[in-house]
């Protein structure tokens, strides 16, 4: 039991250190331009988000086309 107690725990260690790693990070807007484009994808979704007559799903295609067009289509979130 202990074991596999260990290795679960691991396992959520490790997800959770490595999309620290990944590219297109938003927290490294100052020293990437793919991840300042990204940046930018991030704030527009998140103010057109809370509006609270705007059509939620042209809201999350807006946000999956900017990522993709950024180069990083792994930060939209299917949902």
């Amino acid at each position: 039991m202990n074991k596999y107690a260990i290795m679960t725990a691991a396992l959520l260690v490790a997800g959770m250190i490595s999309p620290a790693f990944a590219d297109c990070d938003v927290h490294n807007a100052d020293e990437d331009k793919q991840a300042k484009c990204a940046e930018k994808c991030d704030d527009e979704y998140l103010a057109r988000k809370m509006n609270y007559g705007a059509n939620q799903s042209e809201v999350r295609a807006n946000k999956k086309a900017c990522d993709a067009a950024c180069g990083c289509p792994q930060n939209t979130k299917e949902q």
